[in-house]
């Protein structure tokens, strides 16, 4: 069974009270009872092991029986700005950047992005992408949840990760660059921040443009990946070069 996350307060002492989405989806959806075992977790915090002792209309309790602290910090801290992907490419691309341990993500709305953004729904589609990640998250037992912002312009999201100790850009120039040559042997740094384009690509101007906000330009190889491959291949990269995967 995957770990859930819970608001902060539901532990209390060696008691823990579940009630809300996360009560009805044990209840409901999983038929956990009485005497089972659970894990639940605070994002960022302990990972606890439960034993639900009771099952109310509108509550789950159980006993503490362990807690685990979490880990130390893991670095770098990864941010991947991606196109907005057209179809279901974009809630893939979310659950795979979480199950890989991503921790932001950001849609950008590039030259060449197909979808568009509706305002009156940019919010709830926001919500659905962060309950993906949620699922995500607890599904692969990670220790955190990543926040999905609300899409935005991708010159705006190249001026807010300046304080990002490297960024980086998929641009598919030939013999630009790889990925895995600019990573391999140097020292890892706290931050790191991924730009995936569209199928289409980035424009030029949009190269020159995130290269002067202190991107670097690097490639993936010969191969044209879609979107959502290109943000897959590229996360799993960084984290073996620089983080906890392999």
């Amino acid at each position: 069974m995957p770990v859930f996350f819970i608001e902060r307060g539901a532990i209390q002492g060696a008691t823990a009270s579940l009630t809300g989405p996360l009560a009805r989806h044990l209840k409901g959806s999983l038929r956990v009872h009485p005497g089972e075992h659970v894990w639940l977790a605070e994002a960022g915090g302990p990972r606890y092991e439960v034993r639900i002792t009771a099952a109310d209309r509108d509550r789950l309790t159980g006993q503490v029986l362990s807690e685990i602290p979490p880990p130390p910090l893991r670095l770098p801290r990864i941010t991947v700005g991606f196109a907005l992907i057209k179809g279901d490419g974009m809630e893939w691309a979310i659950q795979k950047a979480t199950e890989l341990g991503a921790a932001q993500m950001v849609p950008l709305i590039t030259a060449r992005t197909v979808v568009r953004p509706k305002a009156p729904r940019t919010g709830h589609q926001t919500q659905r992408w962060q309950s993906i990640a949620l699922e995500a998250a607890q599904q692969s037992m990670c220790w955190d949840v990543p926040v999905v912002a609300e899409p935005q312009p991708f010159d705006d999201w190249c001026a807010e990760s300046a304080s990002t100790a490297c960024r980086l850009i998929l641009w598919e120039k030939p013999g630009g660059l790889s990925l895995r040559d600019r990573l391999r042997g140097k020292p890892r740094p706290d931050s790191v921040a991924l730009a995936i384009g569209p199928e289409g690509g980035f424009e030029p101007g949009e190269i020159a443009l995130a290269e002067h906000a202190g991107f670097e330009a690097v490639s993936l190889g010969t191969r044209i990946l879609r979107s959502e491959s290109a943000a897959l291949a590229a996360l799993s990269i960084v984290q073996y070069e620089w983080g906890d995967l392999g």
